[in-house]
């Protein structure tokens, strides 16, 4: 039996008996086998984690953005083509190219904030990457960081990677997001290793004990035995990077189609246990007797009437959270006014100096000088924003996750106790979004618009107080855009906390509407033969693609 033909009666399976929850892994697991047999291999990590500086080393130049501000969710795909051309796919439309130079205008949040022009993915062909034919490099920005990793795009991204460099940097071993997305990679591949970049930033001792603490974590976290790949783009390194190019050249592309079928079985295998379990629901509902049966359909209803106080237990949680975070926001980012202002204060009295002409060509100096400061500035700031709010990020996904855990065990506990047997189900991804970058704004610098007088005002005499009043303008400039980017990120935790509301209410009436419909329909007809045919069939398949 054809990988493709498993998929397709896999979901033909699934379809009949309506199961729902596996959809996601049967679209990752057909998009593969139209693929052409190119393996994507991701490279994933924590914004800042030096993906694409890694991706750039690799390439020989400097292709994929590296911006001081994240970038957005566009997955851009980087492979061999015999001409260098770059495509970009919009989420409706029909593909069109643009010149390299253009790539920033669609992949970063700078150039493209919050994926306004609407790009789905965008493909760039190098030949420099002839040693690679075969293989397709995957930039997923930000998707191992805290706010981007559970994204919509990189959630529903994820089944289809093929293979994966989970990027992690060397003064920043393994954090909790990292050792989540491991296990996350670990579900959907099996071909995985571990990026250290920036490893001239230790010696050599240092750095052999950061490679065992960062393998043993691994290990003890996933289960399996992860290879690590120190790297850095660094003079004097070029050892590290010829070791990945091997491993890529060797490990992949030289065995594409060895590495493809592998990865492909892999999902495939997943994907039949994740029904089967499903299946054994059904099987056992089918064969228990009537009553048991009915006094499970009884308590899957009461659970479903009882959704209301569940969805208030989270909300209330979620409005907790997200007004802590706002609070929480404003104390954290205006910390940072007397160094922001002081710093912009000095570099404005030293540009100054070289202003010269009437009082509106100062101005429009000052204003352009200023906007470009306060963007730079608050670009910087933005950073730690991550760092600062994430804490609460962690508590609302745990929070929620239990409250979700605690609906599945009641259900659990109902199946068991009326079929006997033990029962999973689906898990419970939670999504979050990603902040979009500050959206600097300026006041006017004058109360009223003395531009239009600057023919009136004697700049000789009165350039020291017009520079005087420029300088009155930093702090209060300072303060505003401060309090637009606490703002801003209070938004966008907020928006994530909402998501994982949204997705864990609809998760639960996924999964109870899932088991109510395998439980409630088992005795109608022949569904008990059904079902024993399926799981029969799901043996035979799974036999045949072993």
């Amino acid at each position: 039996m054809d990988l493709s033909g498993t998929v397709a009666r896999v979901g033909a399976i699934c379809g009949r008996l309506g199961i729902g929850s596996l959809e996601p892994q049967l679209a990752a697991c057909g998009e593969m086998l139209k693929g052409g047999g190119v393996v994507d291999v991701a490279v994933l990590g924590q914004f800042k984690a030096g993906k694409s500086s890694f991706l750039n080393g690799l390439i020989g130049g400097a292709i994929v953005p590296v911006d001081v501000l994240p970038s957005t969710a566009v997955v851009t795909r980087i492979g061999y083509g015999q001409r260098e051309r770059v495509t970009v796919h919009g989420l409706a439309g029909e593909p069109f190219e643009i010149p390299m130079a253009r790539l920033a205008e669609f992949v970063t949040e700078r150039g493209n904030p919050a994926n306004e022009k609407r790009v789905a993915v965008v493909d760039v062909e190098l030949s420099a990457l002839a040693p690679y034919d075969g293989i397709r490099f995957v930039d997923t920005p930000g998707l191992g960081s805290i706010f981007a990793h559970n994204t919509r795009v990189s959630r529903d991204w994820m089944p289809r990677v093929g293979a994966a460099l989970v990027a992690v940097s060397v003064n920043h071993p393994l954090s909790e997001d990292d050792l989540l997305l491991l296990n996350d990679v670990s579900l959907h591949t099996p071909e995985a290793a571990i990026l250290l970049t920036k490893a001239d930033l230790v010696s050599g001792e240092e750095l052999a004990s950061v490679i065992e603490f960062t393998r043993s974590q691994a290990t003890s976290r996933t289960g399996k035995e992860w290879r690590i790949l120190p790297v850095s783009n660094r003079p004097g390194f070029e050892g590290m990077r010829e070791e990945v190019a091997k491993y890529l050249r060797e490990r992949i592309a030289g065995r594409r189609e060895e590495a493809f079928g592998e990865i492909v079985r892999h999902k495939v295998h997943a994907l039949v246990a994740g029904c089967r379990e499903y299946l054994n629901l059904a099987e056992r509902a089918a064969g228990a007797a009537d009553a048991a049966r009915s006094d499970l359909v009884a308590a899957l209803e009461r659970e479903r009437r009882g959704f209301g106080s569940v969805k208030g237990e989270i909300r209330l949680l979620c409005n907790h959270l997200q007004a802590e975070v706002r609070t929480a926001a404003d104390e954290r980012f205006h910390a940072y006014h007397g160094e922001v202002t002081g710093r912009v204060t000095a570099d404005l009295r030293e540009a100054m100096a070289g202003w010269k002409g009437h009082l509106g060509r100062v101005t429009r100096e000052f204003e352009g000088w200023l906007a470009d400061a306060m963007m730079e500035e608050m670009g910087a700031v933005s950073l730690y924003g991550e760092g600062h709010l994430a804490g609460f990020l962690f508590r609302a996904q745990a929070s929620v996750e239990r409250s979700v855990r605690a609906f599945a065990d009641r259900l659990a506990k109902e199946i068991e106790r009326a079929l006997g047997i033990r029962f999973e189900g689906a898990q419970f991804d939670p999504q979050v979004e990603e902040p979009a970058h500050p959206d600097v704004r300026l006041s006017p610098t004058f109360d009223t618009y003395f531009e239009l007088l600057w023919f009136l005002i004697p700049m000789p005499v009165f350039r020291p107080l017009v520079r005087r009043h420029f300088v009155r303008r930093v702090p209060w400039e300072v303060e505003k855009n401060l309090s637009r980017v606490a703002g801003q990120w209070a938004d966008a935790v907020g928006a994530s906390i909402d998501g994982l509301f949204r997705d864990a209410t609809a998760f639960l009436e996924r999964e109870v509407g899932t088991i109510a419909g395998l439980v409630g329909e088992a005795d109608a007809g022949n569904r008990g033969e059904e079902i024993r045919a399926a799981l029969a069939e799901l043996a035979a398949l799974e036999s045949a693609v072993s």
